[in-house]
């Protein structure tokens, strides 16, 4: 006999008692359990339809006692209300029953590890289902606190009532309208908005590395020259998972094996060509061609654009790290900008989401954000865009210093923060000065000031001066250079607080400037060379290069060109020819960067013309001087010049300095020139030609171009004629 026959069901209920007194027909355990509506007929058209086995319930569940004192709460609640709106100080019988309702969120970390962390609440934005839901509950008038003690004493004798039911039909309705709905409506029908529709008949095995070695060759890469420095995977579970998933590929997990394609992108990315052929007889191109299609497949039977999986998000994040140094920075951008949308709609950006979802998953959601944020801040910064997503707005708190064995899947309390160097020092360094630049005004100004009412930077480490010294004494003076990852934190983030630094030097108006803040703005930039310098040149940051040369230090190589065409014989002259000299043997004469040859851009004249007419400045100082003896040219100068002779781009014979009269005039007017982002990496490819026209010969004017590298700067606002 079938199992949907209704007289089958019929057989295996249970009888009835008939002592049992007359009431309501209950819901039957398979609709309590689904959280369905029930006809309460047996069988009931939900379990028919569903083919599962209809069980009534004849008892009804204990109800708790009622709270004796719920008329008690209603009065003093009445009493307070009353107070409040005579504007009458009181202490409220609970301190978050407000009428902004913040909820105080402690995250597991601060309540047993770190006791001397001062709790902070959370203003989390109401919820439309609950709101509505608010209507049946049988404690409405009373806030959630109150309600959930009196619910907890409710009396045994009361029946499940309508009100419960009814209740009960909202959080359905909740459900069913969040997600159940859209997941039938478009099961397929947006797979196409990227990376074209999923090929169903491919099979993705055949797009894995060919045997198990190369598997874990580019998984130690990763570990080795991505892992540190996003820190965005688990080292432990996910070795673990991929051990297992490589046993047997033809059933590994859909969102699993998005991550593990992840991990073959940036893997393959961060080797050069010549370390690729060597490891894997295979051009580097080719390897890049089959993980991304692989990769692109994956997130598309993952269904990534509807995810709510944390694996599955990571694969996509991973991807577009990998694709970055093709990619144009504005198409990058706009992807961002969905990864990004998927993320808030998982809540990684909620701290009240992450604390409730454990330790470990907790940590690396807050990972995941933290890395997303500063990656997407990058390439706006590029692209010429507002960084609007580094902002007040959110509330995720920047990760844990711990290391990834510090972190089990059963632990219950998050550890303790360690006071030492650990692996994710480097990367909590830069999130902390990420943390207080989106609450500081500079910041504000240059991004979307009307947010500026939310900045609370005295919680977020009170100012860069005071928070420069804090993780100097805190961190940096604890790190062994000799050890490569901790020489890296050093370097770069000293590196990365000069650039905020600087670019908190072009917020004050040219008006106010004092010679000392000149001075220091001339030093911040000095410091970004320098770091820069420092770690493009040491051998333990050879396997890091493909993210060095996504941190392109051009603000303070203009900001510096731009002093020395004003002030020739600056005090600090000899030290900026120096030091723009050791970075250009670093940056643009390195054999990594002929895969982007910067000389061959249009881009290039531009630049060099600024420092020709930068040196000429200070020669011709000189001999106005009396000096007899010629200075020797830096390498900066002669290497441009080399490359532009043997570049496609204009001669030198137009690099002269021709345009004086030009030049001074704008100067005199003030005027200000916006220009695009530089590009990071290399190609400079981020121009389009109306941006180009404007540096031709004729319209050439001296800017401050310091600000080149900072996202959505408001050039009017701006205003700046020298330094």
């Amino acid at each position: 006999m079938s199992a949907t026959d209704p007289d089958s069901l019929q057989t295996t209920a249970p009888p009835r008692s008939s002592t049992t007194k007359s009431q309501r027909p209950l819901a039957c355990a398979a609709c309590q359990q689904r959280k369905v509506k029930c006809d309460r007929k047996f069988p009931c058209n939900a379990c028919v339809k569903s083919r599962v086995q209809c069980i009534p319930i004849s008892v009804p569940r204990q109800r708790r006692r009622r709270f004796p004192e719920a008329e008690l709460l209603q009065r003093v609640r009445h009493l307070e209300d009353l107070l409040r709106q005579h504007n009458i100080d009181f202490d409220p019988l609970h301190a978050n029953a407000t009428t902004a309702e913040p909820t105080e969120t402690v995250s597991l970390e601060q309540d047993k590890a770190s006791p001397e962390i001062k709790t902070e609440p959370t203003f989390e934005a109401k919820n439309l289902w609950l709101a509505m839901s608010q209507t049946v509950r049988p404690h409405r008038s009373l806030p959630l606190m109150d309600e959930i003690l009196i619910t907890d004493y409710q009396s045994p004798n009361k029946d499940e009532s309508e009100d419960d039911e009814d209740y009960k039909d909202v959080e359905d309705l909740r459900d069913v309208a969040g997600k159940k709905s859209w997941d039938q409506l478009f099961k397929n029908s947006t797979d196409f908005l990227l990376f074209g529709s999923l090929i169903e008949d491919i099979d993705l095995q055949v797009l894995h590395p060919p045997d198990h070695v190369q598997v874990f060759t580019l998984w130690q890469v990763y570990l080795d020259d991505v892992n540190p420095l996003l820190k965005v995977t688990h080292t432990p579970t996910l070795n673990a998972r991929l051990i297992n998933a490589t046993g047997d590929l033809t059933n590994i997990e859909p969102n699993l094996e998005a991550l593990i394609f992840g991990v073959y992108c940036v893997a393959v990315m961060s080797l050069t060509e010549v370390g690729c052929m060597d490891i894997f007889r295979c051009e580097k191109e080719v390897l890049m061609q089959r993980y991304r299609f692989g990769c692109q497949q994956a997130l598309l039977r993952c269904r990534f654009l509807q995810t709510d999986n944390r694996d599955c998000l990571t694969a996509l994040f991973l991807y577009l790290v990998a694709v970055r140094p093709d990619a144009d920075p504005r198409s990058l951008s706009s992807l961002l900008g969905l990864t990004i949308r998927i993320a808030q709609r998982m809540g990684l950006d909620n701290e009240s989401s992450n604390v409730k979802c454990g330790p470990l998953e907790g940590e690396m959601r807050r990972r995941l954000w933290w890395a997303l944020l500063l990656f997407d801040n990058r390439v706006c910064e590029m692209g010429d865009y507002r960084a609007v997503t580094l902002s007040p707005s959110w509330s995720c708190k920047v990760p844990a210093n711990i290391n990834d064995s510090d972190l089990r899947v059963e632990m219950e309390t998050l550890p303790q923060s360690h006071d030492r160097p650990t692996e994710m020092t480097m990367a909590i360094l830069r999130y902390k000065v990420a943390d207080l630049v989106r609450h500081s005004s500079f910041f504000l100004d240059f991004t979307n000031p009307a947010l500026k009412a939310l900045a609370n930077p005295k919680d977020h480490g009170g100012s860069l001066e005071v928070l420069q010294q804090r993780i100097e004494d805190e961190f940096l003076r604890h790190c062994n250079p000799d050890h490569p990852h901790q020489f890296m934190t050093i370097w770069l983030t000293r590196g990365h607080i000069a650039r905020y630094l600087l670019f908190q030097h072009f917020s004050i108006p040219l008006e106010k400037q004092t010679w000392q803040q000149r001075s220091s703005a001339i030093t911040h930039a000095l410091t970004m060379l320098s770091c820069d310098t420092t770690i493009m040149t040491h051998p333990y940051t050879t396997k890091h290069s493909w993210f060095l040369f996504f941190h392109f230090p051009f603000p303070a190589y203009i900001h510096i060109l731009q002093h020395l065409k004003r002030e020739p014989l600056a005090s600090q002259a000899e030290l900026c020819w120096k030091t723009l000299s050791e970075s250009c043997k670093v940056r643009f004469t390195n054999p990594e960067y002929e895969a982007h040859p910067f000389h061959k851009t249009p881009m290039f004249a531009v630049f060099t013309r600024i420092v020709v007419k930068a040196w000429e400045s200070r020669a011709a100082a000189l001999r106005k001087q009396g000096e007899t003896e010629q200075e020797e040219v830096p390498f900066i100068v002669t290497e441009f010049q080399k490359k532009l002779l043997g570049s496609e781009a204009p001669s030198l014979e137009n690099m002269t300095s021709s345009d004086e009269d030009t030049t001074s005039r704008f100067e005199d007017e003030g005027m200000v020139m916006p220009f695009p982002m530089m590009s990071a990496a290399g190609p400079f490819s981020c121009f389009d030609q109306g941006a180009l026209d404007i540096w031709s010969d004729d319209n050439l004017m001296d800017v401050d171009m310091g600000a080149l590298d900072l996202a959505g700067v408001g050039w009017p606002l701006l205003n700046i004629s020298g330094t």
